[in-house]
């Protein structure tokens, strides 16, 4: 019996075939810059980011950046340059000028091979520049087994030496010391993830961390939906966070009235002029996250907020936001 079980495990095995990516993407700019932007998760779970696309092929100066990101953990800017073909000068160069052109805090360069003196300037500058800025280089992957479909998979070639002390060894990530609050925190994050997944609901979930808050896709780079916890003064809370953009929330504020009533309740409105963003937030109290049995209804409350938040946002972020865009052009 020991040698059939053998001789099936030997015909089970197949050797890993490697893919030309030029024969999935033709063009960088046609073809693997809008598959990446559609799959922007799947580069975030690598370098540990969430990651929300703001625009493709962003102008910069005579130039145009492949992909301007926003990392929504940390609200800084993410610039990608993607490259098919072997790493070369030129892409280093645009890599530069685009990080400095959007004041990025992040620099991601993906390509097909990189040459050992591109790798050795992205681990240099990882040395010498500022904590807070990260260059990233990303060797793309085509492979399959046999018939199978063809895998996509990204290898990081070059990473900032401290980026990894961000993760336990336990699957939680935060930033700074990893608590038993922050331990609790991400448990709750996770419970949440797998009830929006067990109610079929049209969220997007990302990874969760260790912290107090977790964010969701509002459908445009300019905000963002998040639950929040508060430990200390007990209760959760469902909110639109809008960085950095004023003339939006104020928009938004004039049909306060509407808004509420569309919403089916009342709305906090924060004007936070000294941290540059705003804050529309529905609360929900009495919420002790160290009791298991609250989690239930309270993730429930939480997913019906985010859910008609989103409803009652989304179409009017977009549409304010394609009002802008044709003022602009006339």
């Amino acid at each position: 019996m020991n040698k059939q079980i053998g001789e099936n495990m030997k015909k089970q095995i197949s050797t890993l075939e490697n893919i030309d990516i030029r024969s999935i993407w033709k063009k960088e700019s046609s073809d693997f810059t809008p598959w990446l932007a559609e799959n922007i998760n799947r580069l975030g779970d690598v370098i540990d980011m969430d990651l929300t696309v703001i625009e493709e092929e962003k102008p910069v100066g005579v130039f145009s950046a492949d992909i301007f990101c926003k990392d929504e953990n940390t609200e800084n800017n993410v610039v990608i340059e993607n490259q098919l073909d072997i790493s070369d000068h030129k892409h280093l160069g645009q890599l530069l000028t685009y990080a400095t052109g959007l004041n990025a805090k992040s620099i991601v360069w993906l390509s097909s091979e990189f040459k050992d003196e591109h790798r050795a300037v992205l681990d240099k500058l990882n040395e010498i520049t500022d904590p807070d800025i990260n260059f990233f280089g990303i060797k793309i992957e085509a492979v399959k087994i046999g018939n199978s479909d063809i895998a996509i998979n990204f290898k990081v070639i070059s990473q900032p030496n401290e980026w990894i002390k961000t993760r336990s060894n336990f699957g939680y990530r935060c930033s700074g010391k990893l608590t038993p609050s922050k331990i609790l925190k991400q448990d709750f994050w996770t419970h949440l993830n797998d009830k929006i997944q067990t109610r079929g609901s049209f969220l997007s979930t990302r990874k969760p961390r260790a912290q107090h808050y977790h964010t969701f896709k509002l459908g445009n780079g300019k905000s963002h939906l998040s639950g929040l916890l508060n430990k200390r003064e007990k209760y959760v809370a469902a909110e639109v966070y809008i960085p950095k953009d004023q003339d939006l929330y104020e928009t938004l504020k004039q049909n306060k009235t509407e808004i509420e009533k569309e919403f089916g309740e009342p709305l906090d409105w924060q004007d936070l002029d000294d941290s540059k963003a705003s804050r529309i937030k529905v609360f929900k109290y009495n919420f002790n996250i160290e009791n298991h049995d609250q989690w239930e209804s309270n993730s429930d409350w939480l997913i019906d907020r985010i859910e008609k938040l989103y409803k009652v946002f989304s179409p009017r972020i977009k549409q304010i936001n394609n009002h802008d865009n044709q003022f602009s052009i006339n």
